[in-house]
C-alpha cells in the first residue's frame, strides 16, 4: 500500500514539473541576458525554495541575490538547521560581502554555472548558480554551519 502512495506522489511530481513552460527569450532578451551573465553582473530574483530535511516553499516576498564581480549581496530567507550562529542568531542570508573566489564554467546540459565562495559572520558560503538560456537560474547555498538549501527564479 505505501508503495502505490509513493508511486504516486513521483507521477504527480514528474507531471507537475513537465507541464512548467520553458519560455523561450526573443534574441534581443537573449542577448541581453549573455551580457550581464558574461560582465558578470546580475540580479536574480527567487520565489520558490526547497531547504534540506524541510518541504518545499513558495516564496512571498521579494528575495533575490546580486552579484558583481566583486561583491554579493544576498537577501534570501533561510529554513534549515544551524549548528552554529553568532550570539543573537545573526543574519542568515541577508548580508552584502566581498567575493573570495569566483568561477564560471559552461555545462553540457545546462547554459552557464557560477560558483561564488563568501564568508559572513565567521561562516563559508558556496552559492552556485545554475543560469538557463531561458532565463530561469537555480541557486545551491552551501555553509559549514548551516544546512543546504536550493532557490529557484529568474535573472532580472
Amino acid at each position: 500500500m505505501k508503495m502505490k502512495k509513493y508511486v504516486w506522489l513521483v507521477v504527480i511530481a514528474l507531471l507537475t514539473f513537465t507541464g512548467c513552460g520553458t519560455g523561450r527569450l526573443s534574441v534581443d532578451e537573449r542577448n541581453a541576458l549573455e551580457k550581464k551573465v558574461n560582465q558578470r553582473v546580475f540580479t536574480a530574483d527567487f520565489d520558490y525554495c526547497t531547504p534540506f530535511r524541510m518541504p518545499a516553499r513558495q516564496l512571498s516576498s521579494e528575495y533575490f541575490v546580486r552579484l558583481t564581480p566583486d561583491t554579493l549581496y544576498s537577501a534570501l530567507p533561510y529554513f534549515g538547521q544551524v549548528r552554529h550562529v553568532p550570539y543573537g542568531g545573526g543574519t542568515g542570508l541577508n548580508f552584502e560581502t566581498r567575493v573570495k573566489k569566483l568561477s564560471d564554467k559552461t555545462q553540457k546540459g545546462d547554459w552557464r554555472t557560477f560558483t561564488v565562495e563568501v564568508s559572513h559572520e565567521g561562516d563559508d558560503f558556496a552559492y552556485v548558480f545554475h543560469i538557463y538560456d531561458n532565463g530561469k537560474v537555480t541557486l545551491d547555498v552551501t555553509s559549514r554551519e548551516r544546512d543546504y538549501i536550493s532557490f529557484q527564479g529568474q535573472i532580472r
